[in-house]
């Protein structure tokens, strides 16, 4: 947040003026009384609301009787431009703020500047004399707890809200008290407790019957769910079976098939190429009758009348002669490939075990089972590795425990010697001989007597030297080496556990690979394919077989189709097993014995078309021709709607309309029976399903009809046990106490909780933030110092200095001056710290008592600097810093004449 602008209408002194500031650095310059506090009170006001009245405190309500308040604008990384506008006599001095072409009130704007407070503006965004100067009446202790206080979490009034917080929770509650309200309901709770407990005692009974009770209704929800299931499913197989015959008549006419649509002029049409092709027919076979029988071929008079009524359907059956030929060949070569794959397939199945009803499928990917087994063989070189290294291991291991065995017994007496306590004497012949010699040198005169003491305490010495000194034991050599083969030999049992570990993991994995081969043989149904080098190696024998399916499956299709055909083409021919010797003949037969019999009819015709006179022979000529004529129109009608020749178009009409018809009765029936039969369903279970539904039904409701009787007596029972309503009295004291102390506990718990945070918070900020405020307030420190000081460091929770020089100063030791410039730097370290969030302007009120011209000057630099992050508002009446403000071309904006 960034201020832009203020309007003060009626503040204090100031009425009507309008004062714009800037995004970065400013001075407002005003000589004393020229009411630079009363714009910051003017800011704070706008933001936080009208300071309170009181005796001793400055009241900003214009003398005049003039309006009392003004606006205040800020921009906001969120909102844009924010305008607040607060006035004492309108809205009860709450807050309008415009934004966006929005109006919002007083709970918009702290929702805005959330989570800047009043107490958060005064005590870190404001910098003032006073703070600094509080400092000094404080002991060393209370100093550095202050000034800790002050700069880490920006406001020594944290700490007293959270002394505040964890007084008024203790007020509600204490672990050990009995006169804060939450201990005292705890107590009553407790005692009610044990009431309803020896009361439920002597009424166990009735929590038997509310047991019971609740069970019993639960068991009646179910059963009434179970009731009304059974009649929904039952009245839907009753329906299902209503509806029977329409379904199985649906069924039949599924079977029928659907026809090729025909409209009613092609029917037109084809039946007016039928009429004349038989009118045709009829005229040909009239004028061959008058031809009459001549000679030779009077025997076969019968056989060529019947080839003069059959001649379109004989001819027409003989010309589809390459089609028979080729379906013939067709079906001969597919039973073939048939039988062949048919071989490979039962091949492969012997070798690896497959079906075709679960055919083989790739379990994995070319790729994925080169790179498994890989890993299968580098898992193998591995446990061979390890297994070698193993027994390696363990034979060096056994050489060591030979050797260290060996070693022991060798120095079996020496281990002895060196676990027995060695006890320290005197030599107790020096010592009486010194005794003597010291008793002896009484009796001689002075110059020996002298001599002789002397002598004397000499071999006292000598007796009493082995209390002081002994010599070094000589088995310390050999029992170093002895804990050196101990320890060589348990770094070897070591290294021998891990590679046993080892071996072991690379056993487990092998166990895991094997059962997900298992698994993958298994569900891609692989049969004895179950190696990797067999999905690897053999691929191609699953790529094989599931072609050999695939062919296979279109083969039959195909055949299947065939077969149909040459069955279609041979019921043709059943028309002819009158006249000719066919029936019970393969195809191929019947259309060679039809092929002789035309080319003999032919011949015939031939001659009596030849004896016949040559009008007789010109009409029977133009006949054919319009035959002929009438066929080639009626080609493309009969290839459209697939009709094999003009002779079946009255019965292919015929199938159409009762197609049709049937078509339409199918889509009334389907409507219908929407949503009733599936697929899936079996019609000749439907009347024992219903049967069996009906049973359920009659169950169910019987075992509900129980049910409902076993409730009336357990609420009876009910009825009669709460005549005492002693209980249910309790209960109710009970909750209502509960309530009570649910509302204490989540007072005291809000409170507790407040008090935690903020301890939290201060915790955070000065554990964590801490290195980070040190360094940057020793950069603004020796900016302020012109680098006279090296750094600022916190050791034995007490600030230090240290001078150029490497001399260290605690903050008692420092000029007032040159602390003052301790505490700006920490101050602005930690604005620093929170510049990302922005949440307030700096504000500075002649924070600069103590300082000499050149504190002034290097201050002045550290508030440009630090404007470029955070917009810094100060407020001064010294002409020397106004200087200072000019020789950095940072703005001024004087008060005067505003």
């Amino acid at each position: 947040m960034k201020l832009i602008a203020i309007e003060l209408v009626g503040f204090g002194k100031w009425q009507q003026q309008r004062i714009e500031f800037l995004p970065q650095n400013q001075l407002l310059f005003g000589a004393n009384e020229a009411g630079k506090s009363t714009i910051y009170q003017f800011i704070q006001a706008m933001l936080f609301g009208f300071p309170p009245k009181g005796k001793r405190k400055k009241d900003y309500q214009p003398k005049n009787g003039a309006a009392y308040g003004g606006r205040l604008w800020f921009s906001h990384p969120i909102y844009g431009e924010v305008q607040v506008e607060r006035f004492k006599g309108q809205n009860k001095g709450q807050a309008k703020v415009y934004f966006n072409d929005q109006i919002g009130d007083e709970s918009t704007l702290k929702k805005m500047i959330h989570p800047l407070t009043k107490e958060l503006f005064q005590a870190v965004f404001s910098i003032q004399q006073e703070q600094l100067t509080q400092l000094e009446k404080l002991t060393e202790e209370e100093l550095q707890t202050s000034l800790l206080s002050l700069g880490l979490s920006g406001s020594q009034q944290l700490l007293v809200r959270r002394d505040e917080y964890f007084k008024t929770a203790q007020t509600l509650y204490k672990g050990k008290g009995t006169q804060p309200p939450l201990n005292q309901k705890l107590t009553m709770y407790q005692e009610l407790q044990q009431k309803i407990n020896d009361k439920e005692q002597q009424e166990r009974p009735f929590q038997e019957v509310i047991a019971s009770l609740a069970e019993t209704e639960q068991q009646l929800s179910k059963q009434h769910l179970l009731v009304q299931q059974t009649k929904e499913q039952l009245a839907f197989v009753e329906k299902q079976v209503m509806n029977l015959p329409l379904y199985e008549e649906l069924q039949s006419i599924d079977q029928i098939g659907e026809a090729p649509v025909i409209k009613l002029e092609d029917q037109e049409k084809l039946l007016s190429f039928y009429q004349q092709h038989r009118f045709l027919s009829e005229e040909l076979t009239r004028l061959n009758q008058n031809l009459g029988v001549q000679g030779e071929h009077e025997e076969q008079q019968e056989d060529y009348q019947f080839y003069l009524e059959e001649e379109d359907n004989l001819k027409q059956l003989l010309n589809q002669r390459y089609t028979i030929d080729k379906l013939l060949a067709e079906i001969e070569w597919m039973t073939l490939s048939l039988e062949q794959n048919q071989q490979e397939m039962q091949s492969l199945e012997q070798q690896w075990g497959w079906s075709q009803q679960t055919p083989p499928q790739f379990a994995l990917e070319e790729q994925e089972i080169t790179e498994m087994r890989e890993a299968i063989v580098a898992r193998s070189v591995k446990l061979q590795s390890t297994q070698t290294d193993l027994q390696l291991l363990e034979e060096e291991i056994a050489t060591r425990e030979e050797n260290l065995s060996t070693f022991e017994a060798l120095n079996k007496e020496m281990f002895h010697k060196g676990r027995q306590t060695k006890q320290k004497t005197t030599n107790l012949l020096f010592s009486m001989i010194a005794s003597v010699i010291i008793l002896l040198s009484f009796f001689l005169p002075t110059p020996f007597r002298y001599a002789g003491v002397g002598l004397g305490v000499v071999f006292l010495l000598v007796g009493v030297l082995p209390l002081f000194y002994q010599p070094k034991e000589a088995y310390k050599n050999e029992k170093r080496q002895w804990q050196e083969k101990l320890s060589q030999l348990d770094y070897l049992n070591d290294q021998r556990i891990k590679i046993k570990t080892a071996i072991k993991e690379i056993h487990e994995e092998e166990q895991k690979m094997t059962r997900f081969i298992a698994q993958k043989v298994k569900e891609n149904h692989l049969g004895r394919m179950d190696q990797v080098e067999f999905w690897l190696n053999h691929r191609g024998d699953i790529t094989r077989y599931l072609i050999l399916i695939n062919t296979n499956q279109e083969l039959e299709h195909q055949l299947l189709e065939d077969q149909q055909q040459m069955a279609e083409l041979a019921q043709q021919t059943e028309r002819f097993t009158a006249r000719l010797p066919i029936s019970g003949r393969p195809l191929a037969e019947r259309i060679a014995l039809i092929s002789h019999f035309v080319d003999q009819m032919e011949k015939i015709r031939f001659a009596q078309e030849y004896q016949a006179d040559a009008y007789t022979r010109q009409t029977i000529r133009e006949v054919k021709e319009k035959q002929q004529l009438v066929n080639e129109q009626a080609v493309p009608l009969l290839r459209r709607f697939q009709i094999a020749a003009i002779n079946e178009i009255p019965d292919k009409l015929k199938r159409y309309q009762n197609t049709t018809a049937s078509q339409k009765r199918k889509q009334e029936l389907q409507t219908m029976l929407t949503g009733l039969f599936d697929e899936e369903l079996d019609i000749k279970q439907l009347p024992a399903e219903r049967q069996t539904l009906a049973t359920a039904l009659n169950e169910a409701e019987e075992q509900l009809l129980e049910l409902q009787k076993k409730e009336q007596k357990l609420l009876y029972q009910q009825k009669q046990m709460l005549a005492d309503g002693t209980l249910d009295e309790l209960y109710q004291e009970q909750a209502a106490l509960k309530t009570e102390i649910e509302e204490l506990a989540l007072e005291w718990s809000g409170y507790q909780l407040a008090g935690q945070l903020l301890m939290d918070l201060l915790t955070e900020l000065s554990e964590k933030q801490l290195p980070n405020l040190l360094k940057k307030a020793t950069d603004y420190f020796q900016l302020l110092t012109q680098r006279s000081y090296q750094s600022i460091q916190l050791e034995a929770e007490q600030l230090i200095v240290i001078r150029k020089d490497g001399q260290r100063f605690l903050l008692h030791e420092l000029s007032t001056g040159t602390k003052d410039q301790v505490v700006m730097a920490v101050r602005f370290a930690f604005l620093y710290l929170q510049k990302q969030r922005n949440l307030c302007p700096i504000m500075i009120d002649d924070g600069w008592l103590h300082y000499d011209s050149q504190r002034k000057q290097q201050l002045a630099e550290l508030f440009a600097i630090f404007s470029e992050h955070q917009q810094v508002i100060c407020f001064s009446s010294d002409k020397e810093m106004v200087s200072y403000y000019q020789e950095l071309k940072q703005p001024i904006i004087e008060l005067e004449g505003v």
